[in-house]
Protein backbone atom coordinates (compact mmCIF):
# COMPACT_ATOMS: atom_id res chain seq x y z
CA UNK A 1 0.00 0.00 0.00
CA UNK A 2 1.33 3.45 -0.68
CA UNK A 3 1.44 6.61 1.32
CA UNK A 4 -1.51 8.85 -0.70
CA UNK A 5 -0.35 11.78 1.43
CA UNK A 6 3.19 11.92 0.28
CA UNK A 7 2.64 10.74 -3.63
CA UNK A 8 -0.49 13.21 -3.62
CA UNK A 9 1.84 15.83 -1.78
CA UNK A 10 4.45 15.26 -4.21
CA UNK A 11 2.46 15.16 -7.29
CA UNK A 12 0.59 18.55 -6.35
CA UNK A 13 4.20 20.23 -6.52
CA UNK A 14 4.73 19.63 -10.16
CA UNK A 15 3.51 22.55 -12.33
CA UNK A 16 0.25 21.89 -14.34
CA UNK A 17 -0.58 21.94 -17.09
CA UNK A 18 1.75 20.39 -19.21
CA UNK A 19 1.69 18.00 -22.00
CA UNK A 20 1.02 14.38 -20.74
CA UNK A 21 4.48 13.31 -22.38
CA UNK A 22 6.28 16.03 -20.16
CA UNK A 23 4.40 14.59 -17.25
CA UNK A 24 5.50 11.26 -17.95
CA UNK A 25 8.93 11.85 -18.28
CA UNK A 26 9.23 13.58 -15.18
CA UNK A 27 12.07 12.25 -12.80
CA UNK A 28 10.45 11.31 -9.33
CA UNK A 29 12.24 12.56 -5.99
CA UNK A 30 9.98 9.50 -3.83
CA UNK A 31 11.35 6.38 -3.20
CA UNK A 32 10.05 3.00 -1.84
CA UNK A 33 6.58 1.74 -2.90
CA UNK A 34 5.55 5.58 -3.70
CA UNK A 35 8.52 5.52 -6.21
CA UNK A 36 7.65 2.40 -7.93
CA UNK A 37 4.24 3.10 -8.01
CA UNK A 38 4.27 6.15 -10.33
CA UNK A 39 7.44 4.46 -12.15
CA UNK A 40 5.81 1.31 -13.13
CA UNK A 41 1.86 3.46 -13.62
CA UNK A 42 3.60 5.88 -16.03
CA UNK A 43 5.13 3.27 -17.93
CA UNK A 44 2.13 0.94 -18.09
CA UNK A 45 0.09 4.52 -19.65
CA UNK A 46 2.78 4.86 -22.06
CA UNK A 47 2.75 1.71 -23.32
CA UNK A 48 -0.68 0.74 -23.47
CA UNK A 49 -2.51 4.06 -24.89
CA UNK A 50 -2.45 4.82 -28.01
CA UNK A 51 0.47 7.65 -26.96
CA UNK A 52 1.10 9.13 -30.57
CA UNK A 53 -2.53 10.34 -30.20
CA UNK A 54 -2.31 11.87 -26.62
CA UNK A 55 1.54 13.13 -26.33
CA UNK A 56 0.63 16.43 -26.40
CA UNK A 57 -2.94 16.50 -24.61
CA UNK A 58 -2.56 19.08 -21.53
CA UNK A 59 -2.78 17.50 -17.74
CA UNK A 60 -4.39 20.01 -15.73
CA UNK A 61 -4.46 17.78 -12.57
CA UNK A 62 -2.95 14.42 -11.53
CA UNK A 63 -2.62 12.66 -8.49
CA UNK A 64 -3.73 9.55 -6.57
CA UNK A 65 -7.02 7.90 -5.19
CA UNK A 66 -8.69 4.76 -4.92
CA UNK A 67 -10.91 2.96 -7.69
CA UNK A 68 -12.37 0.25 -4.92
CA UNK A 69 -11.29 -0.66 -1.81
CA UNK A 70 -8.52 -3.01 -3.79
CA UNK A 71 -7.35 -1.00 -6.20
CA UNK A 72 -4.79 2.25 -6.01
CA UNK A 73 -5.00 4.90 -8.98
CA UNK A 74 -2.93 6.81 -10.38
CA UNK A 75 -5.08 9.63 -12.44
CA UNK A 76 -4.71 12.28 -15.08
CA UNK A 77 -7.49 14.69 -15.69
CA UNK A 78 -6.98 15.89 -19.30
CA UNK A 79 -9.41 18.42 -21.49
CA UNK A 80 -11.69 15.83 -22.31
CA UNK A 81 -10.86 12.62 -20.18
CA UNK A 82 -10.33 11.56 -16.68
CA UNK A 83 -7.80 8.26 -16.85
CA UNK A 84 -7.03 6.18 -14.11
CA UNK A 85 -4.40 3.51 -14.20
CA UNK A 86 -4.92 1.40 -11.44
CA UNK A 87 -3.35 -1.79 -9.92
CA UNK A 88 -4.70 -4.28 -7.00
CA UNK A 89 -3.09 -3.32 -3.48
CA UNK A 90 -2.94 -6.78 -2.70
CA UNK A 91 0.10 -7.66 -5.42
CA UNK A 92 3.42 -6.24 -5.97
CA UNK A 93 3.25 -2.86 -8.09
CA UNK A 94 5.84 -4.80 -10.64
CA UNK A 95 3.22 -7.34 -11.45
CA UNK A 96 2.37 -5.82 -14.35
CA UNK A 97 -0.77 -8.30 -15.98
CA UNK A 98 -2.83 -6.65 -12.80
CA UNK A 99 -2.44 -3.03 -14.10
CA UNK A 100 -5.38 -1.83 -15.94
CA UNK A 101 -6.26 2.03 -17.57
CA UNK A 102 -9.66 3.35 -17.48
CA UNK A 103 -11.09 5.89 -19.31
CA UNK A 104 -13.63 8.20 -18.59
CA UNK A 105 -14.80 10.22 -21.90
CA UNK A 106 -16.59 13.93 -21.56
CA UNK A 107 -19.30 12.10 -23.45
CA UNK A 108 -19.57 9.14 -21.69
CA UNK A 109 -20.02 10.89 -18.33
CA UNK A 110 -23.70 11.91 -17.16
CA UNK A 111 -23.09 13.33 -13.81
CA UNK A 112 -20.36 14.52 -11.36
CA UNK A 113 -20.27 15.41 -7.63
CA UNK A 114 -17.63 16.01 -5.20
CA UNK A 115 -17.80 15.42 -1.36
CA UNK A 116 -15.08 16.14 0.98
CA UNK A 117 -15.02 13.37 3.22
CA UNK A 118 -13.59 14.81 6.53
CA UNK A 119 -12.39 11.31 8.17
CA UNK A 120 -9.59 11.36 6.53
CA UNK A 121 -5.99 11.51 7.52
CA UNK A 122 -5.39 14.64 5.66
CA UNK A 123 -6.48 16.94 2.78
CA UNK A 124 -5.13 14.61 -0.05
CA UNK A 125 -7.02 11.96 1.59
CA UNK A 126 -10.26 13.55 1.65
CA UNK A 127 -11.85 14.02 -1.55
CA UNK A 128 -14.65 11.62 -3.11
CA UNK A 129 -15.76 11.93 -6.63
CA UNK A 130 -18.66 10.55 -7.93
CA UNK A 131 -19.92 10.05 -11.46
CA UNK A 132 -22.28 8.51 -13.73
CA UNK A 133 -21.18 6.72 -16.59
CA UNK A 134 -22.59 5.87 -19.63
CA UNK A 135 -21.15 2.29 -20.64
CA UNK A 136 -20.65 0.54 -24.12
CA UNK A 137 -24.08 -0.91 -24.07
CA UNK A 138 -25.86 2.65 -23.04
CA UNK A 139 -26.62 1.91 -19.45
CA UNK A 140 -25.60 4.58 -16.82
CA UNK A 141 -23.37 3.33 -14.17
CA UNK A 142 -21.81 4.65 -11.01
CA UNK A 143 -18.03 4.89 -9.98
CA UNK A 144 -16.55 6.92 -7.43
CA UNK A 145 -12.68 8.09 -7.20
CA UNK A 146 -11.62 8.13 -3.15
CA UNK A 147 -8.79 9.79 -1.58
CA UNK A 148 -8.28 12.25 -4.03
CA UNK A 149 -6.79 15.64 -3.65
CA UNK A 150 -8.79 18.32 -2.90
CA UNK A 151 -7.20 20.98 -3.99
CA UNK A 152 -8.09 19.41 -7.60
CA UNK A 153 -12.13 19.53 -6.94
CA UNK A 154 -11.57 23.01 -8.25
CA UNK A 155 -10.07 21.52 -11.64
CA UNK A 156 -12.73 18.49 -11.65
CA UNK A 157 -15.64 21.23 -11.73
CA UNK A 158 -14.14 23.53 -14.49
CA UNK A 159 -14.25 20.08 -16.42
CA UNK A 160 -17.53 19.47 -15.07
CA UNK A 161 -19.39 23.13 -16.15
CA UNK A 162 -17.25 22.33 -19.45
CA UNK A 163 -18.98 19.45 -19.97
CA UNK A 164 -22.40 20.90 -19.67
CA UNK A 165 -21.49 23.44 -21.57
CA UNK A 166 -20.68 20.98 -24.50
CA UNK A 167 -23.85 18.93 -24.15
CA UNK A 168 -26.21 22.43 -24.30
CA UNK A 169 -24.45 23.41 -27.66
Amino acid sequence: MIAYNDVNEYLNNIELPRSIEEVLSVEHELDGKEFEFLQVAKRFLKENIDFESYRFKQVHCIGTCKINLTRTALYFLLDDEIISVHKSILKDFNEEADWTITQFRLDEIKNMDFDNDESGASRYETGVLFMKILNERGAVRNRTLRHLNTNHFQCFRDFYTNMQQNRMV
